[in-house]
């Protein structure tokens, strides 16, 4: 509940041994919004935040916790999230919160998917991914906007509403650099969900085959020939 605790976890994370190691390289680096790097209407220009031990313990020291704190990370089997947390778990204990990790089964953690019912949704801290879209505006309103169904963070922030509200409105790119802008200061600020990377999306195919267009969202083989 404390914004200088989460951005000391934040500030905790080495994002370059995440792309560079856990992704072997095939990955963007995240800056703490919905924001990827391939979406024309990021914001370029907002500083990128990383590592930083020293000042991660200052806000510890201020926020009343210099000792730590226990707390259980709980999250998925599930691609190459076990191991990032894992990875964040050992970042964590260098600004003293010494993470438990559980790991469950999908349908555990997801349970039924509603506040109340589902580790992913009701956990204190916790790891989920989220599949490609090809505009960011389901992971701005689904887990950030006060009432939204994906609110795994609890965040409840009328600013951070009415700029959304004012980025799904706007009618032009340029529009949307400016509202992306104020939306990823702010969540910088206040740091509800760590986006420490975005893993690329991998589509292996032979010489041979063409006609399969290079998307995330899944295989479209109607154009596909093989010679």
């Amino acid at each position: 509940t404390d914004k200088r605790v989460r951005q000391a976890l934040a500030l905790s994370i080495d994002r370059s041994k995440l792309v560079d190691g856990l992704c072997r390289g095939m990955a963007a680096t995240g800056n703490d919004s919905p924001f990827a790097p391939a979406f024309p209407a990021t914001d370029k220009s907002i500083p990128q935040r990383t590592q930083d031990i020293a000042k991660a313990k200052q806000l510890m020291e201020a926020a009343g916790l210099g000792g730590g704190f226990d707390m259980t990370l709980t999250t998925l089997r599930y691609s190459d999230i076990p191991g990032y947390a894992q990875l964040f778990q050992n970042f964590a204990k260098e600004v003293g919160a010494r993470l438990s990790l559980n790991i469950e089964d999908q349908d555990k953690y997801y349970g039924k998917a509603v506040f109340g019912q589902s580790d992913w949704l009701d956990s204190p801290l916790g790891i989920t991914d989220y599949a490609h879209r090809s505009v960011p505006n389901v992971f701005l309103k689904s887990p950030l906007v006060s009432d939204g169904p994906w609110n795994a963070a609890h965040f409840k922030n009328s600013a951070y509403d009415g700029l959304v509200a004012g980025y799904l409105k706007a009618l032009d790119l340029d529009a949307q650099r400016k509202a992306a802008s104020d939306i990823q200061k702010l969540l910088l600020e206040e740091t509800p969900v760590i986006f420490s990377y975005f893993p690329d999306l991998l589509v292996p195919v032979r010489k041979n085959v063409s006609g399969l267009p290079p998307i995330a969202a899944g295989l479209l083989l109607d154009r596909v020939s093989i010679s």
